[in-house]
């Protein structure tokens, strides 16, 4: 019997306690994940900042050769959390 391998798969997960935070976690796995953090500075400064981040992150998983799979997420008051799967293969 064939056995097929697992898809190599990113977890991002973004976490906003608007107006103050930005958390980027992107994971490749155990003891591969990296964070990226905007703080409310960081956002005074550029308007954009936030999506700006977001969209390095996933423009590097393109060039990578990762596809978007799925999202979930949700929130209440003024913490939202989201969850991207990107995979390849």
């Amino acid at each position: 019997m064939a056995q097929t391998g697992t898809p190599d798969m990113v977890v991002v997960r973004t976490t906003d306690s608007y107006p103050n935070t930005l958390r980027i976690v992107v994971t490749h796995g155990e003891g591969k994940t990296e964070v990226l953090e905007l703080t409310a500075k960081d956002l005074k400064q550029s308007p954009n900042g936030q999506e700006e981040a977001l969209q390095k992150v996933f423009a590097k998983l393109y060039q990578e050769g990762y596809q978007l799979r799925g999202t979930g997420g949700g929130g209440y008051n003024y913490l939202i959390r989201n969850t991207f799967i990107f995979t390849k293969g």
